[in-house]
């Protein structure tokens, strides 16, 4: 049983790496099955017993990098930036190729996306906790503002940027953002 669960791995590992070479040079919509089995040497027969189209196949990539980015979020306590900085560049130092082809490379993408949808609803319960003064109108929209560019600083300047770079500026970004709401901040009229 184990040998053919290691197989199965394989035989996966095989059919997303190439599969991944093929986006890379088009779109998902462009890609045949036939191609991604021709890259991987193995028979279409191999690849349905696994997906039903490369819709499905990116969507398996896309469903592991989100339970991944989901494992790395668990490490981080509260709203700590410099934990879920860290967190998200582990998990895509160790899901290299997938993150390049559907994140770093599309900072629009749909993962990218539920990633932000993700930690939304833990980083929204602790800022009630630490700012009780801001309605949840006002919570929501930093939340809205700080995900979005604070990731899109993160993905956008991941081969530019150092880490240690990114964390310095995004925390100061986010406290800086987030001591607006606090209620000794004087309100912007």
């Amino acid at each position: 049983m184990e040998k053919l669960d290691a197989r199965k791995r394989y035989t996966q590992m095989m059919l997303k790496q190439s599969f991944l070479k093929l986006l890379q040079q088009k779109p998902v919509n462009r890609i045949t099955v036939k191609e991604v089995c021709t890259l991987a040497q193995l028979n279409r027969a191999t690849f349905y017993a696994h997906y039903s189209d490369c819709f499905a196949l990116k969507e398996s990539i896309e469903n592991e990098l989100i339970v991944a980015f989901e494992k790395s979020l668990r490490y981080v306590n509260s709203f700590d930036v410099t934990a879920l900085i860290e967190a998200i560049y582990d998990m895509v130092e160790q899901n290299q190729e997938a993150c390049r082809v559907l994140i770093l490379d599309d900072p629009g993408s749909a993962v990218l996306m539920r990633m932000i949808a993700l930690a939304k609803e833990d980083s929204l319960a602790y800022w009630r906790r630490e700012l009780p003064e801001a309605s949840e109108t006002e919570l929501a929209m930093m939340y809205t503002h700080l995900s979005n560019g604070l990731m899109h600083v993160v993905v956008e300047g991941y081969d530019k940027y150092s880490k240690e770079e990114t964390i310095r500026f995004v925390s100061r970004v986010v406290k800086a953002s987030l001591s607006l709401l606090r209620r000794s901040a004087k309100p912007l009229t």
